[in-house]
Parts: structure tokens; C-alpha cells; sequence
């Protein structure tokens, strides 16, 4: 890859001055940004005017509850990413190993709570020098951060339709169905989607891929059709189920501990082919960590295929 950002322009600049611009373009607030880097705020401004005066542009526009980027910031932060992410690359295939310090991983909300409890003790025990760093959003806002270069990878549901990115899938998942435990179905060994009623039917607010996916499942139901009633996270969605709202299709790896509600909830599979969803490890072309993504994927990817023979 080749940088955008003369070179010569780097000479009065060091890695921390861009970094500093980057971190700001990040979180456009400068106590965050500094906290991100841990230096203080006021380094942190200094870095950022020293750009700004070295490019003879002004990057961002500075009010006493506002920053935001110009249209010369919006292209110098382009610029400076692709200098950071050459300067990054020297250090590679140097014999370096690998998944060592911060790895930034971003994680749905109906993914992150269950999945990560699987992979975490033993990811610390093969790669004891790893900093991992986990933000759970839904996905519009993983892939924004993704193209923003603000993570390095993230675990969503594939396919996400996003150009630029190297999806490798993890796992099929299937969909049970939760009912409340005096339903008619909560007696059924197995379901048909043909047996599910449209009108009981709870969705996930929208935004959240789950929603989607079941939506995609019911066919040709209209939403409209479908409960009005809305959750904004799988836990609250298991509750309005065990209230007698309702029933709701949820992932199978949501079947934690305590996911019956003191007996209120009941769970039936679905009949093969069941619905369900793929789940992926998504990272950015020009991810300045790919190496370490590529990786972590396999780690994962493993780690899956290891649980599945056990199973």
C-alpha cells in the first residue's frame, strides 16, 4: 500500500503527533481522546495544533461543548491513517509475535454477552501478552468503526454486505423458539415455521441484525403483522416472553443459565432445515493488524471446530 501523506511533511512530526490526530478524529473529544492515549488533555492539544500547523490546515473545528472534523481534516485523517498503517507494516514478518498488546474486537450485542465467555479464558491462556479490547454496538456502528480503523476487527452476522472487508465464517447457528410456558407449543418436541403465529411474534428494535433475520425467516409475514411490542436486548426480549407477551425466535447460544426465568420460559427447536444465522469475524482490507486478525480468526475458528467434535 502507499500512503497518500508526503513524507517530507512527517519530518517535523512524530508517530504520537498522528496519533494524537487520529484519536481526536476518533472520539471528537479531547478528554476521551487523551484518556485513549493516556497523556493529558492538554499534550494531547498541543500534538493536534502541531499538525495543523506543519500541514497549514485547520483539521477541526473547536467550540466549548463541539469539535468536529473540516473538510481538510476529513482528508489529512485519511492521509494520516494510511501513513500509520505503512509505518506499522516495518515491523512485520520481523519474527514479531503475534496477538501481543491492544487488539481492539467489537462484538453484537446478541453475539458479544454469550460468545465471548466461550473464547476468552482460553485465548488469555495461548496469547498471555494480548491486550484485548472489547466494544459491543450494533452492526452499522461496528462497520463505521471498522472503516474508521477505531477497531481492528469485530464478530457480527455474515454476510454484512460491506465492501473492503475479509469475512471468514465462525459458525451456523440455529434459532429455537422461546414461548411462555403455558403456550400451546411449549409441549412440542419440534416446530415448523408454518405453526408459528404471526400476531405473537416479538421482535428486537430496529438496528439490531437479529430483528432482520427473523423478519427475513417469517417470508412473506408482513411487519405489520407481527407483535408491535419491541426489545432492546435478547434478556428483555426472554422477559416479555416470560410475561405472556408473547413469542420470540432467539439464538440458541442465549440458552444460559437462568434463561428459563424461574420456569416461565420454555424453548422448541425447530424442525431441519431450522432458521438461524452465521456468524463471522469481519476485518477491515487495509486493517493495519491483519496479521494478528488473521490470527485471531483462525484461533477462533479452532476453538469452534474443537467444541464441535467434544459435542
Amino acid at each position: 500500500m502507499r500512503s497518500e501523506f508526503p513524507m517530507d511533511e512527517l519530518d517535523a512530526l512524530s508517530i504520537r503527533d498522528l496519533r494524537a490526530v487520529i484519536a481526536l478524529a476518533e472520539r471528537l473529544h479531547f478528554g476521551r481522546a487523551a484518556e485513549d492515549l493516556s497523556i493529558a488533555q492538554p499534550s494531547l492539544s498541543a500534538a493536534v495544533r502541531k499538525v495543523e500547523e506543519v500541514l497549514g490546515e485547520r483539521l477541526f473545528e473547536r467550540t466549548s461543548r463541539h469539535v468536529s472534523l473540516t473538510p481538510a481534516g476529513q482528508g489529512a485523517v485519511r492521509r494520516i491513517r494510511s501513513a500509520l498503517e505503512e509505518i506499522a507494516e516495518i515491523g512485520r514478518g520481523a519474527g514479531k509475535a503475534l496477538l501481543t498488546g491492544r487488539f481492539r474486537l467489537g462484538l453484537v450485542p446478541t453475539i458479544g454477552p454469550y460468545y465471548a465467555p466461550r473464547f476468552l479464558a482460553r485465548l488469555r491462556e495461548q496469547y498471555p501478552s494480548l491486550e484485548l479490547v472489547l466494544t459491543e454496538a450494533l452492526t452499522e456502528g461496528l462497520l463505521q468503526m471498522l472503516r474508521q480503523r477505531s477497531l481492528d476487527a469485530a464478530v457480527v452476522c455474515l454476510p454484512t454486505g460491506e465492501r473492503g472487508l475479509t469475512e471468514t465464517p465462525l459458525f451456523r447457528e440455529p434459532f429455537v423458539l422461546a414461548v411462555p410456558a403455558h403456550h400451546p407449543l411449549a409441549a412440542m418436541a419440534e416446530i415448523d415455521l408454518g405453526q408459528l403465529e404471526p400476531r405473537e411474534m416479538l421482535l428486537m428494535e430496529r438496528g439490531h441484525c437479529l430483528r432482520e433475520q427473523i423478519l427475513e425467516t417469517c417470508g412473506a409475514t408482513p411487519e405489520s403483522a407481527l407483535s408491535p411490542l419491541q426489545a432492546a436486548s435478547v434478556e428483555t426480549l426472554r422477559h416479555l416472553v416470560a410475561a405472556g407477551n408473547g413469542c420470540a425466535m432467539v439464538p440458541r447460544m442465549t440458552l444460559v443459565s437462568g434463561a428459563d426465568c424461574s420456569g416461565l420460559v420454555r424453548y422448541v427447536p425447530f424442525r431441519e432445515p431450522a432458521p438461524g444465522r452465521t456468524v463471522g469475524f469481519v476485518f477491515h482490507e487495509r486493517c493495519p493488524r491483519m496479521e494478528d486478525a488473521i490470527e485471531l480468526a483462525g484461533f477462533l475458528r479452532g476453538l469452534q471446530q474443537t467444541s464441535r467434535a467434544a459435542d
